[in-house]
């Protein structure tokens, strides 16, 4: 690919935030009309598919090694999609979309727990207004957080160990390969997921949910996957961080746009102390007059 600039890079990672937070609302609705697991296995057998079309002219590169590392990506992936998908039922898709972006604070403390990496005064500062902002968001007590919002906080946890495992990875893969064998594994999770619940009324599916289904496939999957990987060859951690925190905002906005969804004041002060912790994490302050 040939070089580009960091403002265009950082605009191809703008719209996966866009992408990102219009697939809270939408699937909040879709998961209204069909059950958790038919959703799960329609969405990502359809983003395997195309993947996996996408990677076949990379297929000489497929290994046991590469093999092994999608199908613990895979499996991280889909238990963030699963605990988010599940949660979102039961909470809204504003508060859904703030507290998966605590993964961005998650990953420089986890790595200082779990990986042995050195501990950051700006990660321990960022904890801290993550944890405020979700008492705010919470409404000043954190029992007020329901079923919905506890289960979309562990997506966040496994979604900070797929971050974390991708950054160990994909450098050492074929990252078309090692993307198809991990969403090959969502979609052969999902699939065991549906066999599992097999007792379900088969129901039909309307042709705007079918269609939003394939939206969220396409673009909130694989489109999302794909433009991460290009976009970040030509921007720094830095920018990519500050482009990210835009997600959960986004969220919010289609929220109001397509559902009416409402956020208390106290609710935006929480989301916006959120994103200054997703800000203050993964910024390397030492490095960042030369971003």
């Amino acid at each position: 690919m040939a070089k580009i600039s960091k403002t265009t890079a950082d605009l191809g990672l703008l719209s996966i935030t866009v992408f990102w937070g219009s697939t809270f609302i939408l699937s909040k609705l879709v998961l209204g009309e069909i059950s958790l697991s038919r959703y799960l296995s329609i969405r990502l057998t359809i983003a395997a598919i195309i993947m996996i079309s996408i990677a076949l002219p990379y297929r000489h590169q497929l290994d046991l090694k590469t093999v092994r590392a999608g199908f613990i990506l895979g499996l991280f992936l889909f238990l963030s999609y699963f605990f988010q998908m599940w949660g979102i039922k039961f909470t809204t898709a504003s508060n859904a979309g703030f507290i998966t972006g605590l993964n961005v604070v998650f990953v420089p403390l986890f790595s200082v727990l779990f990986f042995g990496d050195h501990p950051k005064v700006a990660s321990l500062i960022g904890v801290l207004l993550a944890t405020a902002g979700l008492y705010l968001l919470s409404g000043g007590d954190f029992t007020q957080l329901n079923k919905g919002d506890w289960l979309v906080f562990i997506c966040a946890v496994t979604v900070t160990f797929h971050v974390i495992l991708t950054g160990k990875y994909a450098p050492q893969h074929n990252i078309y390969v090692l993307t198809a064998t991990q969403l090959a594994t969502t979609a052969f999770f999902s699939l065991i997921f549906i066999a599992l619940t097999a007792s379900e009324v088969a129901i039909s599916i309307s042709t705007t949910t079918i269609i939003v289904l394939v939206y969220l496939a396409v673009f909130g999957t694989v489109y999302t996957f794909l433009m991460q990987t290009a976009m970040q060859r030509f921007t720094t951690a830095t920018r990519t961080a500050l482009v990210f925190a835009m997600e959960p905002v986004f969220a919010a906005l289609f929220a109001f746009l397509i559902a009416g969804e409402m956020m208390t004041s106290l609710g935006w002060i929480g989301g916006f102390l959120i994103i200054c912790g997703m800000i203050v994490a993964e910024i390397n302050w030492s490095k960042l007059g030369r971003d």
